[in-house]
C-alpha cells in the first residue's frame, strides 16, 4: 500500500481529473458515500442528529455529501458550516446548493447552520454537540498548514469535548497531512476516513494519535493516476511481507539458507551477541557464527548450542582490540552476510578494530550495522571508503542524530526526510527505528511500518532487529526488501507477544520467541488489516 504526501495526492487528483476525465463531482460523492458508510457505524435508533461540520472547501464539501445521503435514509442531520455560504465554491458550492434544494424532500430533515466567524462558547458548542450521536470533522483538509486559526480552533476544541464519536474527513483538521505535526489544536478522532489513500501524516506521530482507526475510501481514482506522481513511500502490510518471505524448496540444505557471521559484544555485554544469534536462527537463517572477543569464549554461545562460535584475540581484554590475523576475512569467505555493532563497547581500541572490520573489498558480501558499531560509524564516517558491499545501518533517534550531527529533536520532527539524509550520507540502507520505524534506500524506495508498541522500548529489542535483518539478507532478499521486512516482523512479533506478556513486561528474548508466530501471522492472515490501532485485539 502505497502513502501519499500532499503534493502526491493532489497531483493524483489532478492527473484523474484533468489527464483521466474524471469528474471531480463523482470523486466528491464516492468520498461522502465512503464516509457515510463510516459514520453508520455509530448511529444507533434514537439517538440525537448526526452532526457534520464543514469548512470552505472540499473536505467540507465532502461534509455536505455525507449530510445528503443520510438525511435520505431517514437520518436527522446538522450541518454547521464554518463559512458563509457565499465564500464557498466549485464542488463545495454545487452540493450546497444541491442540499437546499433537496433537503426539505429528504426524510431525515436537515438543519443548516451557518455560523460564520463571530466569536463563539467553546463550552456551549461542546454541550450541543453532545447531543449528538455523531460527528463528522470536515473542516480541513490536507491542504491545511500551520495552527487553525479563529473560529476553526475553537470548533476543533469543542469537537474533543463534545463527548461524542469524531468521523474525520480524511485528515484530522489541525494535523498536517506531511509530517504529522500538530502546530496547534487538532481534532481527536474516532475514525479518520481518507480517500484513495493513506497520508503520511496519519502514520507519524503526533498525528497518528488523532487518527483513531483509519479507513480507505475507495473513490475511483485508477492507479495510473499515482504513478504519474512517482510515489514511492509503501506502508508494510502482511501481504507485502507474505509476497517477500523467502521461499523453502523441500530439497533444501542448510547451506541455501544463509551464512550469518555476528560479531558482537563485549565484556559485561555478551547478551548482545546472543540476541543476534538467536534471532538470526529465528528468521530462518541456516549457519550463524559469533565472532566473540576470545577471552569471553567460554561464554559466547548464550546457551544456544546451534551457535557456531569464532574467538577473535582480544589479550584478555573482555573487548575487540586490533588485529593483525586473518580471523575476520577468514570469517567473511565464509558468510552470506555479516551484522556488527551489538554490545562492542566503546573503547578506543575497540573502535580501531571497528574500521579494520570495516576493511573488505568483496562487493556482494552485505554489512548490517547497528547500536555502538554505529557510535563508532559516527567518529570515523569513512564507511564506503573500505567496505565495498552492500551496507544497512539501524539506528536509533539518538544514534542517527550522531550519525547526521544534528539535534534528536530535528530527526524526530521529520524522520522521513531523517531516514533518507541517512541513506544518501553513508550510501547504505538506512532504518530509522522509533515510532513508526522508516525504511529507505536513499534514491526512490522507502517504507514505513505501522507496527510496534512501548513493550519494544527495552534493551536488546534493536539487536533482535539486527539478527532478523542479517537472516534475511543472507537468504537472498535484497538489502532493502530484508531491512524492511525483518522490521516488519520483528515489529509483529513484538505486537503478538504483548497480547499475552503486556507491554510492561515484555523483553527482547520474549520477542525471539514470538518470531516464529510472526512467520506463521503472515501466512496464515494475508490480509489483516494493519491500519487499526485496535487490530490485534
Amino acid at each position: 500500500m502505497l502513502l501519499l504526501t500532499r503534493t502526491e495526492m493532489q497531483g493524483a487528483d489532478r492527473s484523474a481529473i484533468e489527464g483521466m476525465g474524471i469528474p471531480s463531482l463523482d470523486l466528491m460523492e464516492r468520498a461522502g458515500g465512503g464516509i457515510a458508510v463510516a459514520v453508520k457505524e455509530f448511529i444507533e435508533e434514537g439517538t440525537g442528529p448526526v452532526i457534520i461540520i464543514c469548512g470552505r472547501g472540499n473536505n467540507g464539501g465532502d461534509g455536505l455529501v455525507v449530510a445528503r445521503l443520510l438525511a435520505g435514509e431517514g437520518q436527522h442531520v446538522q450541518v454547521w458550516l464554518a463559512a458563509d455560504p457565499e465564500e464557498l465554491s466549485g464542488d463545495a458550492e454545487v452540493n450546497w446548493n444541491r442540499l437546499l434544494e433537496e433537503g426539505p424532500q429528504l426524510t431525515g430533515g436537515v438543519e443548516l447552520l451557518p455560523m460564520g466567524s463571530e466569536s463563539m462558547d467553546v463550552g456551549a458548542l461542546a454541550r450541543e454537540w453532545g447531543k449528538a450521536t455523531a460527528v463528522v470533522d470536515a473542516l480541513l483538509g490536507t491542504g491545511a498548514g500551520g495552527p487553525p486559526r479563529p473560529p476553526i480552533d475553537t470548533l476543533i476544541t469543542a469537537m474533543n469535548l463534545c463527548g461524542r464519536p469524531v468521523v474525520a474527513v480524511d485528515i484530522p483538521s489541525g494535523v498536517d497531512a506531511d509530517s504529522g505535526e500538530v502546530p496547534g489544536v487538532a481534532t481527536l478522532a474516532t475514525v479518520t476516513v481518507t480517500m484513495a489513500y493513506p497520508k503520511l501524516g496519519l502514520l507519524l506521530y503526533p498525528g497518528r494519535e488523532h487518527a483513531g482507526r483509519i479507513q480507505i475510501v475507495d473513490i475511483g481514482i485508477p492507479p495510473e493516476a499515482v504513478k504519474r506522481e512517482g510515489v514511492s513511500m509503501e506502508l508494510l502490510d502482511h501481504r507485502w511481507a507474505l509476497l517477500r518471505l523467502p521461499t523453502r524448496p523441500h530439497d533444501s540444505h542448510k547451506g541455501h539458507f544463509g551464512r550469518v557471521v555476528a560479531v558482537a559484544g563485549s565484556a559485561g555485554m555478551m547478551g548482545a551477541g546472543h540476541l543476534v544469534a538467536a534471532s538470526a536462527y529465528r528468521a530462518g537463517a541456516g549457519l550463524v557464527r559469533h565472532a566473540a572477543p576470545e577471552s569471553l569464549l567460554a561464554i559466547a554461545h548464550g546457551g544456544r548450542s546451534e551457535v557456531m562460535v569464532t574467538p577473535v584475540p582480544d589479550g584478555g581484554a573482555g573487548h575487540f582490540v586490533p588485529v593483525e590475523t586473518d580471523v575476520l576475512k577468514d570469517a567473511y569467505r565464509w558468510a552470506d552476510v555479516v551484522a556488527i555493532g551489538p554490545g562492542l563497547g566503546m573503547e578506543e581500541e575497540t573502535g580501531v578494530f571497528f574500521s579494520q572490520a570495516l576493511e573488505h573489498d568483496d562487493p556482494e558480501l552485505p554489512l548490517v550495522i547497528d547500536a555502538d558499531g554505529l557510535n563508532h560509524l559516527a567518529a570515523d564516517g569513512g564507511l564506503r571508503k573500505r567496505w565495498a558491499g552492500p551496507v544497512v545501518i539501524t539506528p536509533h533517534p539518538g544514534e542517527a542524530a550522531r550519525l547526521l550531527k544534528i539535534s534528536i529533536g530535528n530527526i524526530q520532527k521529520d524522520r522521513v526526510r531523517a531516514a533518507v539524509d541517512l541513506a544518501e550520507t553513508y550510501g547504505a540502507v538506512a532504518v530509522l527505528k522509533g515510532a513508526p520505524t522508516v525504511i529507505a534506500d536513499g534514491q526512490r524506495s522507502a517504507a514505513l511500518c505501522p507496527l510496534g508498541n512501548p513493550g519494544m522500548a527495552s534493551g536488546g529489542t534493536g539487536d533482535v532487529l539486527t539478527g532478523v535483518i542479517a537472516a534475511l539478507i543472507g537468504q537472498g532478499l535484497s538489502p532493502f526488501s530484508g531491512a524492511a521486512l525483518g522490521v516488519y516482523l520483528h515489529a509483529l512479533a513484538g505486537d503478538l507477544a504483548t497480547l499475552d506478556l503486556g507491554e510492561w513486561s515484555m523483553v527482547a528474548g520474549d520477542m525471539v520467541d514470538y518470531l516464529p508466530i510472526a512467520f506463521g501471522h503472515i501466512e496464515a492472515f494475508p490480509d489483516r488489516e494493519v491500519l487499526d490501532t485496535g487490530v490485534w485485539t
